[in-house]
């Protein structure tokens, strides 16, 4: 499946998930897991679910696979990998605190709240972000948050063109971020970005 294509069907699948994982978010384990597995996902999912109700923006973040970078030798390609996704989700969230909040996010520490999800290591899909955002300034809008979340996301070293942002309506966008959760790791969590 392309990148395009797959980048689609998850645009598509924020609006339908709700309806099919607001009651079915536990139960849809995969049965390869092992209990230890099962369980860590469950209270990953539990811990997000619990402040589901909070969150009013879903963002899915696309990253580039490669770049690249001017060295003393020339150009080099450098590879995304986990630890350079992680970096590029922390510069992101520097920067869109600073659109939106401007010196307080410095001086009083004020920031958005994030669960991040960096999806695409255990299943070898090309790595890519679900994030459920939360605690955004009152006095923006829908349409400029978007421009905000593009222009700090594009700022970073991987972040990709292709952003979808959609408002949260229910539970679900929760439980479908937390899918890959277990799976052979719970790193896909990305709890270094994690902003309550």
């Amino acid at each position: 499946m392309t990148y395009a294509i797959y980048f689609c069907l998850c645009v598509a699948c924020q609006y339908l998930v709700g309806l099919v994982f607001s009651r079915y978010s536990l139960v849809l384990i995969n049965t390869d897991m092992t209990i230890n597995e099962r369980e860590l996902r469950k209270a990953a999912v539990e811990w997000m679910l619990e402040q589901a109700d909070s969150y009013t923006h879903a963002v899915t973040l696309t990253l580039k696979q490669t770049r690249t970078v001017l060295t003393e030798r020339g150009h080099v390609r450098e590879q995304l990998t986990k630890y350079s996704a992680k970096a590029a989700m922390r510069h992101f969230i520097n920067r869109l605190n600073a659109v939106l909040y401007g010196n307080a996010a410095k001086r009083y520490g004020k920031s958005i709240a994030i669960v991040a999800v960096l999806e695409g290591e255990s299943t070898g899909k090309l790595l890519h972000y679900h994030c459920a955002i939360r605690n955004l300034p009152e006095r923006v809008n829908d349409k400029a948050i978007e421009g905000c979340i593009r222009a700090a996301w594009k700022q970073t070293n991987f972040g990709n063109e292709q952003v979808c942002v959609t408002r949260i309506h229910t539970t679900g966008w929760i439980s479908y971020i937390g899918k890959e959760i277990g799976r052979d790791e719970c790193d896909v969590l990305d709890w270094e970005n994690v902003r309550k």
